[in-house]
């Protein structure tokens, strides 16, 4: 710390107050010794108080930048969480969804089975109508005389 000495001027005032009526005779410049000490004093009590409140300013800062860096490590941290979350959720819909198409894929195969079976067995029912018409077109004119004899009978039967 340094101590400033500056040289302490009095100036006698001339006029009202001033001079032999008690007035002191001196104006109100305050730099007696006394008086300078005390700014001095009071100057290194400002710039103490500036450097602590700078410093408890600086402080300060670096608790709000430490607070801020938490939250935002805080908030990352939340976020990698639920995203973390998020795709083990479908990581589960993903493996559920693949054994419901395994599922479906075996039913799918049954019914075309299924379907492929009945068009053989339609195509086979196809086949055996084609030869029963065939049978019944070559008897038609034989199954017409049979009917007309039968009603030939029926008739004669009857009447007498």
């Amino acid at each position: 710390q340094r101590h400033n000495t500056t040289t302490t001027t009095t100036t006698r005032s001339s006029g009202y107050g001033g001079g032999g009526y008690g007035g002191g005779g001196y104006s109100n410049n305050h730099n007696t010794p006394y008086n300078h000490y005390n700014n001095n004093n009071q100057q290194q009590q400002q710039q103490q108080q500036y450097q602590s409140s700078s410093t408890s300013t600086h402080h300060m800062q670096q608790q709000i930048q430490q607070r801020k860096s938490q939250r935002q490590s805080k908030l990352r941290l939340e976020n990698a969480r639920q995203a973390e979350q998020t795709i083990a959720t479908l990581g589960t819909m993903f493996s559920k969804m693949a054994t419901l198409i395994q599922t479906q894929h075996e039913v799918i195969e049954k019914i075309e089975d299924d379907v492929e079976a009945a068009a053989v067995d339609v195509n086979a029912g196809h086949e055996e109508i084609v030869k029963l018409y065939g049978i019944t077109r070559g008897n038609r004119g034989l199954i017409l005389k049979v009917f007309g004899l039968l009603i030939f009978f029926i008739l004669f039967f009857k009447l007498y």
